[in-house]
């Protein structure tokens, strides 16, 4: 048993995940966000709710309006307008954006869903 707390949020981002056949060039996304926050056990309360939330709009803000870049990818775009992700990948992946975004929030788990009907949904659990 787990008691947990879920957090939501959504950006609107363009990325070029080369190493895709189908997409491999730069397109942008809505992603929709889920974060949880996880104790083994029942808990009364798992983490403030409230502040939990604002770190994770303060997170997401960096990154909204942004090109995501992995860290194996070179972008000729202005710093400001690029926000970094460790990834290995040629482009990034929703995958490391998902542990990315639970790495500095401390999530269980993150969830990174496209939206649109059909779209994949990327999840990195701890």
């Amino acid at each position: 048993m787990r008691t947990c707390v879920e957090l939501k949020g959504s950006i609107s981002v363009a990325h070029k995940p080369s190493f895709s056949t189908a997409w491999g060039r730069v397109h942008g996304h809505d992603y929709i966000i889920t974060a949880s926050i996880c104790r083994d056990g029942f808990h009364d309360v798992v983490v403030d709710a409230g502040e939990a939330g604002e770190r994770l709009r303060e997170l997401l803000s960096k990154m909204d309006g942004k090109y995501l870049a992995s860290s194996a990818e070179q972008v000729d775009l202005p710093e400001e307008e690029v926000y970094v992700v460790p990834c290995n990948a040629a482009g990034l992946s929703g995958e490391c954006l998902a542990k990315h975004i639970a790495d500095l929030l401390g999530a269980s788990w993150v969830r990174v869903c496209e939206s649109g009907y059909g779209a994949p949904c990327f999840l990195y659990e701890r």
